[in-house]
């Protein structure tokens, strides 16, 4: 059968938000402008796209964005007028607009235009050459489609060779305004990110409001915590003169990490109609830094554009629900909050614990209560606590065995079909995975080796899935609810312990509250030896979490409780992970059940099967190479001798799947 060309979605759909941010698909266009390469802070380069294509070939001020962001050397570079494929592009909504932006599976193609020959005649000459590996192969029918592509879309919006270059030189000499507010200085103009910490104030004609983005500048206004000092807590629209006045609905934070700004129009009709508010995440383009009325304190002022009178320069940032649509520097931002909600947290179970120990001391001396000595016992045990919180951070190499040669699995057939990064790391066993790490230190003249709970360590091992859970397909997505900033912070940095509601519980969720759905399940991994080897074999179970699962099934989570067809393609890419497991746990579990009716009707079994526990199920499947991390989550704990990260919390080895992908054809959603 031939080859059918890539489905295309036309970018009217995306631009008019009928294609979900997060949904990846097909786009092809003519190039009318094109962002030179800049490096990001990261070690990546950006650059931009942007085309139309017959659905937006009317309207000038229709075209589609494109970010790409890849190293230097795997950058396209489009001509005006050449015709782009995108394969595979992430729909994301960026400071409230709708684009496109790549990932790690995202495929560019570029033709150039004069070299397109006329239809039937295919497109394949005019091809670019390649500068990164594809995921997908261009077929006849795609080439095919380019050429009627191309000579059948209006090209009036074309911008001659000679507009299209000086745009495109011009997009390097952008100067980089962005400035965290500890390094703004006056009558400069910067671009901030920052968060509203306090309730916009409106005034007719314009807005003054307090933002923050948690780092701190010497001349702005300070903030005392009132159980910091015994002095009344300043109000943030009192001038120094009159800074005893009280405040009481400050909720931004404290010290000189706030500044005031005063918004114009347009900006200030843009507030009111996007309804920015406290808690709310902004972009600040062009603020202006200047002294404020007392000649003390900074401030900021965003006046309207002269050349541009309707450009807003305030703008609500989106995608707080996807860290990698999220501008890293507001992903920094939300870092710096945390860090500041937690050093907070710290501080005033200080002052408390302080407190308390005040007046312990003071009840003491009302006693005459001498103080006593730590005996010897106490010293000792002293001593080994603090080497033990010092081997938390540290991992002594000569504890790691070497990784399982090449050769000892060579034996094994391997499923093809599932695609693993890295296959120059060497392979390493389950046993090596879950062996004990022990870092060796001295106590006193005495060598001591202390267990650690975890380290930070990547694996690649040839493993077969032996089980899974959930039991039930249909629970592998779960809702992400709406209303906590900091999930897009990574597992290392977020406590999930913390969370005050377990989203499992979807049945008591309203359909408003869930800002999303996300991947996490787990799978119970056996180590692949040779069939013939009839001894034990080590297992582990290892988390699949939402980028994990992406990467491995090539699809979004959905609801999959009210999705049959999305369920059903679910289980078909996971019949070439696991063969016919699922098959035999659905058996095994409805014997179970079925055997728990008859115990409570007292009914004897209906076959010798149903008589005891079913044998463990040995299911049907070839085992594959994977990625496997191994990490450290913080779990509460009562028990004060096992917390050993701090009070009430104590690590959990974790591992991870990572990096795997089962490599099978797959229809990319269209419109």
């Amino acid at each position: 059968m031939a080859a059918t060309a890539a489905p295309f979605t036309p970018i009217d759909h995306v631009l008019e938000g009928r294609v979900a941010s997060g949904t990846f698909i097909n786009v092809i266009g003519i190039v009318i402008d094109f962002r030179a390469p800049i490096p990001t802070k990261k070690t990546d380069y950006k650059a931009q796209v942007r085309f139309y294509d017959e659905s937006a070939q009317d309207v000038d001020s229709k075209s589609l964005t494109m970010n790409v962001f890849r190293a230097r050397d795997a950058m396209p570079n489009p001509a005006s007028g050449d015709v782009v494929v995108i394969l595979r592009a992430k729909v994301q909504t960026y400071q409230s607009e709708l684009s496109l932006m790549t990932n790690y599976q995202t495929d560019i193609y570029v033709f150039t235009a004069s070299s397109i020959p006329k239809p039937p005649q295919l497109a394949e000459k005019a091809l670019h050459p390649v500068v990164k590996k594809p995921s997908r192969v261009l077929t006849r029918a795609d080439f095919a489609y380019v050429s009627a592509f191309y000579h059948r879309v209006d090209k009036d919006r074309v911008p001659t060779p000679a507009e299209y270059h000086h745009k495109v030189e011009a997009s390097l000499q952008v100067k980089e305004k962005f400035s965290l507010l500890k390094d703004v200085a006056c009558d400069r103009f910067v671009d901030v990110i920052a968060e509203v910490v306090k309730q916009p104030y409106d005034l007719g004609d314009k807005f003054t409001l307090w933002i923050s983005d948690y780092t701190e500048h010497a001349n702005f206004f300070n903030f005392i915590m009132k159980d910091l000092d015994s002095h009344v807590r300043p109000g943030p629209r009192n001038s120094a003169a009159s800074s005893n006045a009280a405040d009481g609905d400050w909720s931004g934070p404290y010290g000189k990490h706030s500044l005031q700004i005063t918004c114009w129009e347009p900006h200030a009709a843009a507030i009111r109609a996007n309804g920015i508010s406290v808690g709310a995440w902004v972009s600040i383009k062009n603020l202006q830094i200047k002294y404020g009325r007392n000649s003390s304190n900074l401030e900021g002022y965003l006046r309207g554009d002269q050349e541009f009178h309707s450009k807003i320069n305030i703008s609500i940032l989106d995608n707080l629900d996807d860290g990698d649509a999220m501008d890293p520097r507001l992903l920094d931002t939300i870092r710096r909050r945390w860090d500041y909600e937690k050093n907070k947290k710290s501080q005033l179970k200080a002052i408390s614990e302080a407190a308390k120990a005040g007046q312990k001391r003071r009840a003491a001396l009302e006693d005459d209560s001498k103080p006593r000595k730590s005996n010897s016992k106490a010293r000792r045990s002293e001593k080994r606590q603090a080497a033990k919180n010092a081997a938390v951070s540290a991992t002594n190499p000569e504890n790691k065995k070497s990784p399982t040669p090449e050769s000892d699995v060579s034996k094994i057939k391997l499923n093809s079909t599932i695609k693993c990064e890295n296959e120059k790391q060497p392979l390493s066993t389950v046993a090596e995975l879950l062996e004990q790490v022990y870092f060796e230190t001295l106590i006193d003249t005495d060598a001591a080796k202390l267990p650690l709970p975890f380290i930070n360590a990547n694996y690649r091992a040839s493993v077969r899935v032996k089980n899974y859970l959930p039991h039930r397909l249909e629970e592998f997505a779960f809702a992400k609810l709406k209303g906590d900033i900091y999930d897009v912070l990574s597992d290392a940095e977020s406590d999930s312990s913390d969370s005050s509601e377990d989203v499992t519980m979807d049945r008591f969720v309203t359909s408003e509250r869930i800002a999303g759905w996300e991947w996490r399940f787990h799978l119970l991994l056996e180590d692949a030896r040779d069939p013939d080897d009839a001894g034990q074999k080590d297992q582990v179970w290892v988390t699949v979490d939402n980028h994990a699962a992406q990467c491995l099934l090539n699809m979004n989570a959905c609801d999959l409780k009210n999705s049959k067809s999305e369920v059903a393609k679910l289980r078909e890419k996971l019949f070439y992970l696991w063969g016919d497991l699922e098959e035999q746990k659905s058996k095994k579990l409805q014997r179970r059940a079925k055997a728990d009716k008859q115990a409570r009707t007292n009914a004897p079994p209906a076959d010798s099967d149903d008589e005891g526990p079913s044998s463990g199920m040995v299911p049907a499947n070839r085992p594959f190479s994977c990625c496997i991390k191994q990490y450290g989550v913080k779990m509460r704990e009562a028990d004060e001798a096992k917390a050993d990260a701090g009070e009430g919390r104590r690590w959990q080895r974790m591992y991870g799947l990572f990096g795997t992908q089962i490599s099978v054809p797959d229809m990319v959603r269209t419109e």
